[in-house]
């Protein structure tokens, strides 16, 4: 019998098929002529959605808001090499917030590349400082293979962006009409050392353990790490600069974010007997401090995900690694035999009255200043949280939210993201990407600084529908680089000349920029005034802009 002809297709045809099957049939992009091939391919592909960005941080940015959110790798596709340059602060952070994201960019023809055509270039060399691995497809059959790797990479911990040089007549080759097999991974499993770190926890004083969840653990790790706090009566604090939240701020253990300093972390942390770290970072100083954030004779235990993790900061005591979410579970359940529970139950109580009578203190500090305008950053965020309304997720890249406003933040595990790279612009368009995939409000708050690095996410958010209510918060400078200023002595600071530190003459025009991409806007400047405005933004269907002046 004759042997059957394989049915042959286009690479580009086998890249859609794989796409479905990863479930990333949302496509981020900002398209060009190297991406035709992919772009006439979705012509025929109406369960694909293509989300347009203006420019390709805003492109990249979307998508990993939109990873973060759903927790799965998200695809973008870029404009060759001017396109992968203007995404590449973008993929810095996301880089550091370990968002996976399969990034590619279409690349000239191949027949012609040794003749260094227009538009293009070394796309590999420019994407692999900024993602976890990096390469382009030579062969339309290899395509496949590598969609797959590209999968596989950004998803394994630690997660990050990946990625992939497409070049346009690969994508047009005729192929096997077959796609690779997904890789099956390991089921979700407990560190073995999970025993032997509760045994170790249980030996301390539990008043005086302290536990850090640090810059990447992932929401779902979110029960696990309130079972353990309970089970040993444990405070646990979060780091201020942290991609995700991974421990509810409702909860009364928790005992609030440390600020980027190590002498205040110092000072928070002075009597511990030991700390028990969970993820990859949870020591964040800006800017550099001759301090040691902990006490030389505190315990150090150490929870990651990933080796690479073990010894960052400081080394462990103990460590483990594994799945964080099953492992802390694991330790919880052992440390309720071996810790005295009506002790740990009384403990809890204390930690919560003390977070409520702290809370209070907070508040009312705030308020005692109300009358002044334009108000202070601590009133605008405050107010901005009294008004949100229930299940709304907070996108945070504001410097506004740093002051003692801080304590009484909602940082709900899967409701709260921050731009933990420290690139200015992150979280509009990342705002816009959660929205696609949010059920509920998302409220994006923003200096003005920030603000005008990607304007273009308000156009996608309104053409998206995007339930996004973007916060400006105004003062008309980068204050957060002249606080640092301050705290540096520098001569910024001692003469009172900030140099390139304000925004003003002119100043941005928020409610015609909005007003240009097809967002309605208000300005709002006291407490009242801010209510009513996120009221009325809630009462439309899409994207709203709230400017907030102030000091």
């Amino acid at each position: 019998m004759p042997r059957k002809t394989p049915k042959k297709v286009r690479a580009v045809d086998v890249l859609l098929d794989i796409l479905r099957d990863e479930g990333a049939t949302t496509i981020f992009g900002n398209p060009g002529s190297t991406e035709m091939p992919l772009m006439d391919a979705l012509v025929d592909a109406p369960d694909f959605r293509y989300v347009l960005g203006l420019q390709e941080a805003t492109a990249v940015a979307m998508a990993d808001g939109y990873a973060l959110k759903t927790g799965r790798p998200a695809f973008v596709n870029l404009h060759a090499a001017g396109g992968l340059g203007n995404a590449m602060g973008v993929l810095v952070a996301s880089k550091a917030s370990e968002t996976p994201l399969v990034v590619t960019a279409g690349q000239q023809d191949t027949r012609h590349l040794f003749s260094d055509p227009w538009l293009a270039g070394d796309l590999v060399s420019l994407a692999k400082p900024v993602t976890k691995w990096a390469t382009e497809v030579r062969r339309g059959a290899d395509v496949g293979m590598a969609l797959r790797r590209a999968f596989a990479i950004a998803a394994t911990p630690p997660q990050g962006p990946v990625f992939l040089s497409l070049p346009m007549d690969i994508l047009e080759q005729e192929v096997e009409a077959r796609i690779p097999a997904k890789s099956r991974l390991a089921a979700r499993a407990p560190s073995p050392g999970a025993g032997d770190l509760a045994e170790l926890l249980a030996a301390c004083d539990p008043a005086r353990v302290a536990v850090l969840i640090g810059d990447d653990v992932p929401a779902d790790a979110s029960d696990g790490a309130v079972a353990l706090a309970h089970a040993g009566g444990y405070v646990v604090y979060g780091a201020q600069l942290t991609s995700r939240a991974a421990f509810p701020s409702h909860d009364p253990c928790w005992g609030g974010m440390l600020k980027p300093d190590f002498a205040a972390i110092r000072e928070k942390l002075a009597d511990v007997e030991a700390v028990l770290m969970i993820g990859g970072r949870a020591f964040v100083a800006y800017p550099y401090r001759e301090e040691r954030p902990i006490p030389e004779a505190a315990k150090f235990f150490h929870v990651a995900v990933s080796p690479e993790a073990i010894g960052r900061e400081f080394p462990a005591d103990y460590a483990v690694t594994g799945n964080v979410g099953a492992t802390l579970e694991q330790v919880a359940s052992e440390l309720r035999d071996l810790v005295d529970q009506t002790g740990a139950a009384e403990r809890v109580k204390a930690l919560g009255a003390r977070k409520a009578a702290g809370e209070r203190v907070a508040r009312a500090a705030i308020l005692a200043e109300s009358a002044a305008r334009p108000i202070s950053p601590d009133l605008a965020v405050l107010s901005v949280l009294d008004a949100l309304p229930e299940g709304a997720l907070i996108a945070n890249d504001s410097a506004a939210t740093f002051g003692l406003v801080q304590s009484i933040m909602k940082t709900e595990p899967g409701l709260y993201f921050f731009s933990r790279g420290g690139v200015l612009g992150c979280a509009m368009p990342a705002a816009a990407g959660i929205g696609l995939a949010h059920d509920g409000w998302v409220a994006c708050f923003c200096g003005d600084g920030g603000a005008m690095y990607s304007p273009q996410a308000l156009w996608s958010a309104a053409h998206y529908k995007s339930r996004v209510i973007f916060f400006v918060f105004n003062n008309a400078r980068y204050n957060v680089l002249m606080n640092v200023a301050k705290g540096l002595g520098a001569k910024n600071a001692l003469a009172g000349k900030y140099v390139g530190m304000d925004v003003i003459e002119p100043r941005v025009d928020f409610q015609a920029l909005a007003k240009s991409m097809g967002v309605p806007s208000v300005r709002a400047d006291d407490p009242e005034a801010i209510a009513a405005a996120i009221a009325e933004a809630t009462r439309r269907d899409g994207p709203s802009l709230i400017e907030i002046a102030i000091a």
